[in-house]
Formats: structure tokens, C-alpha cells, sequence
């Protein structure tokens, strides 16, 4: 590139790096088209569960033009939504950590080793995530009641954990490639740095955007959860927040607006997770591919 050139070339980055920031009515239109399909069902659960009992019957999916919590607090009370809120943020949390290391630590074997056997172990590793939940749900409860370890929250916290890691390994094994130069691992394993310091030290530190997206959808995945823990949980005082929301519909006359607040009640911790982890989300995305 001659001299001339350069500012011309650095002028037209600069163009290109505005154009990008740029904003457009077009733009911003379909962004709330497409947050609006999102939004607007989640602010009529939340005005129905707060909507008086004869505003609601006049008009169900308004807005309210009165408040009252009269049925966020019978749900809570009836559902008992608040140990089944620390109830599943216990398990939710235990997954966490089993689907974070058995993931990482999967995706760290196959980076430093791409062999055929390798490879066969990954696909047949990741394969198991499209196995249906009904296909193993009750086997798996089988062997655990004559393990005598059903109707505990941690034991189901390591099972979110198993259940969801096949999926998320191709995930962080995909930022491994992407994100960690090899050169650097056997530079690191010239200098006589160990397996497991070239995994403490150098793999995690630059996989911690890909850790978050694993670690915020497991514990979405998780918290949202009805089939396994409705199987592997057996009296109400151990049920996480989604089976016991959920037996407030077994009623013999179910109060709509009773279940509306305990479904808010339910969804919104999953929301906060989202709206905290998705900065670490994007980056996490775009930093894997973009090195």
C-alpha cells in the first residue's frame, strides 16, 4: 500500500465503521416488530394477574386501569412458590456448575486430541442431545429409585447438568477452535506447563464469554424444566417453582388470573437471567468468531 493510499483506505474504515453504527428508521422498526411478538404476550400475563377480577371479565387482554396483587398472593401462598423458588434455584444452580466443567473439560479433550477415535466419541457425544426426554426419563428414575436417590434436589441438579452438557459441548468446543490458538497451547507445553494448568490457566481465562452462554441457558433450561422434575420429585415440598405452578391447574375450578401470577412469577427470574447475562451472550457469539 503506497503512501497515498492509506489515508484512503483508513477514511473508508472509518465510513464502514459508521455506516455500521449508523441508525435507520427501517432498522428500528423491525427491531420492535420483532420485540413486540415477545414483549406483548408477557405485558397481558402480567395485566391479567394484576387486573381486578370484574375488570378482567370486561375486558380480559386490556391494560388495567386498577392494581391489585389480591392473586399474586394467592398463588404464592397457594402454589408455595416461595420454597419452590429456592427449591429450583438449588438444582438450577447445581446444573450450572455439572454442565460448565463436564463441557469444558469434554471440549479441552477434544481440542487437544483430533483423532479419529476422537472424533467418533464427539459425535456420539453430542448425539445424545437429540435423544427425546420421554425416550430415558423413566429407565433413568428406575435406576435411581433403587438407588434410593429420588426425590432429591441435588441429585436432580447433577441430572440438568448431564442432560444438558451433550448440547452445549459443541458449543464450546466450536469457541476452542475459534478463540485458542493451538500455537499457544504447545507453546505452553514446550515452556512444561501440565495438562492441567494449560486448562486453568490458558483455556478457561479466554473461554469465559462461551462459559456465560452456558452457563445462563443451562440455568434457563433448568429453571424451566417440568418433565424430569415432575418424575424425580416426589412430594410438594421438593418441588421447584414450574411443578408447583403447575399444580395449581389440577384444581377443580382454577382461577385464570391464580395461574397467570404464578406463571409471572415463574418466567420472571428466567428473564432476569437473560437481560443480565446478554451482554456476555453477544460477546461470547461474536468473540468465537470473529479471531
Amino acid at each position: 500500500m503506497s503512501p497515498r493510499t492509506a489515508p484512503e483506505e483508513l477514511r473508508r474504515a472509518a465510513r464502514l465503521r459508521r455506516g455500521r453504527r449508523t441508525w435507520s428508521i427501517p432498522r428500528t422498526v423491525i427491531a420492535v416488530l420483532l420485540a413486540a411478538t415477545y414483549v406483548y404476550p408477557f405485558l397481558v400475563m402480567i395485566s391479567i394477574a394484576i387486573k381486578p377480577e370484574d375488570e378482567y371479565y370486561e375486558n380480559p387482554t386490556g391494560f388495567p386501569t386498577e392494581i391489585t396483587f389480591e392473586f399474586v398472593e394467592r398463588a404464592w401462598t397457594a402454589a408455595n412458590l416461595g420454597p419452590a423458588l429456592l427449591n429450583s434455584l438449588l438444582a438450577s444452580s447445581i446444573a450450572v456448575v455439572v454442565c460448565v466443567t463436564i463441557t469444558s473439560l469434554s471440549a479441552f479433550y477434544f481440542l487437544r486430541n483430533r483423532g479419529r477415535l476422537a472424533s467418533v466419541l464427539l459425535g456420539s457425544y453430542g448425539s445424545l442431545w437429540m435423544i427425546p426426554q420421554i425416550v430415558w426419563i423413566i429407565p433413568l428414575f428406575l435406576v435411581l429409585s433403587r438407588l434410593n436417590m429420588i426425590d432429591n434436589l441435588v441429585v436432580l441438579g447433577v441430572v440438568y447438568g448431564a442432560v444438558y452438557a451433550p448440547g452445549f459441548l459443541w458449543l464450546i468446543w466450536a469457541y476452542f477452535l475459534q478463540a485458542i490458538p493451538e500455537e499457544l497451547l504447545q507453546a505452553a507445553e514446550v515452556d512444561g506447563a501440565s495438562l492441567f494448568y494449560q486448562f486453568w490457566s490458558i483455556v478457561l481465562p479466554l473461554s469465559r464469554p462461551a462459559l456465560a452462554i452456558v452457563a445462563s441457558l443451562c440455568f434457563v433450561y433448568s429453571w424451566g424444566d417440568l418433565l424430569i422434575s415432575v418424575v424425580l420429585l416426589q412430594t410438594p415440598d421438593n418441588f421447584t417453582v414450574v411443578p408447583a405452578a403447575a399444580s395449581l391447574v389440577g384444581r377443580l375450578q382454577p382461577e385464570i388470573q391464580e395461574v397467570t401470577a404464578a406463571a409471572v412469577i415463574t418466567i420472571a427470574p428466567m428473564i432476569i437471567v437473560f437481560l443480565i447475562a446478554q451482554r456476555a451472550i453477544v460477546r461470547g457469539i461474536t468473540a468465537g468468531f470473529s479471531r
